[in-house]
């Protein structure tokens, strides 16, 4: 009788320790699970990075767009990028199908060169490691990760086919050279529209693809959620810029 039990109970027990699996830290090596997770990444100095993710169902044989997606500021306690992820960058770029990783900055902000390291090298873990597109990879980011978003864009134009600025400022430094979309606030308290609107006509200017989305709605710069239909335009925006450079690949054109 006690057998019997034990054996009732073992499998309701597995599937107890299964469901809670999701919660743990993951670590650096198989392609997760589909679904949203907190995982965490070493590099090669030793450092621990950790991040958040999103990964979506990929058939065998396809490799999935990419988006590297920077939290704003804030204290940045463990997963702190989960939120900004649920929140933002998840309904945005989930439909596409895309793999979105979200580290937490381990610096001063995205421009610190340890938040750049750490970026960076999950960013190429990411392509090293599982079916990603690096063809189809691009960053996105909030205020602080909006102002990291156009850095790394500007400071690696061969990683990122494109970038998507939400209610951050352009960095001091080169310019933009790769297809950008940007979205801001005409009513934004903390971060002014000037110098986004500035940088972008600059780059139209050069010939570069490149769009500002101005919300007129009394959209404030905390209300972060607020800004989640822009960012899901950019994505169609994103997507159809994809399929364009595709059909030119394949025709041979420039």
């Amino acid at each position: 009788m006690r057998l019997m039990i034990i054996l009732v109970f073992l499998p309701l027990l597995a599937c107890a320790i299964q469901g809670r699996a999701d919660d743990r830290p993951g670590t650096n090596d198989a392609v997760p699970d589909p679904g949203r997770h907190r995982r965490t990444f070493t590099m090669e100095s030793g450092a621990t990075v950790r991040y958040s993710l999103s990964m979506p169902e990929i058939e065998d044989g396809a490799r999935a767009p990419l988006v590297l997606a920077l939290h704003y500021g804030g204290e940045v306690t463990p997963w702190y990028s989960m939120p900004f992820l649920e929140m933002l960058a998840a309904p945005a770029f989930e439909p596409l199908g895309a793999i979105i990783i979200a580290p937490d900055c381990p610096g001063r902000g995205w421009a610190d060169p340890r938040s750049e390291e750490a970026a960076l090298a999950l960013l190429r873990h990411a392509l090293d490691s599982w079916p990603a597109d690096p063809k189809r990879v691009a960053v996105t980011g909030f205020s602080m990760g909006g102002m990291g978003a156009w850095y790394l864009a500007a400071r690696h134009p061969g990683l990122f086919s494109a970038a998507l600025p939400v209610a951050g400022r352009p960095a001091d430094g080169p310019p933009v050279t790769i297809p950008l979309y940007a979205v801001h606030s005409r009513q934004d308290e903390v971060i002014d529209l000037g110098p986004a609107k500035k940088a972008v006509n600059e780059m139209k200017e050069r010939g570069v693809t490149a769009r500002l989305v101005v919300l007129e709605d009394g959209h404030t710069h905390y209300q972060t959620a607020a800004f989640t239909p822009a960012l899901r335009r950019g994505a169609k925006w994103l997507e159809q810029l994809w399929e364009t450079v595709a059909m030119k690949t394949d025709t041979g054109g420039e």
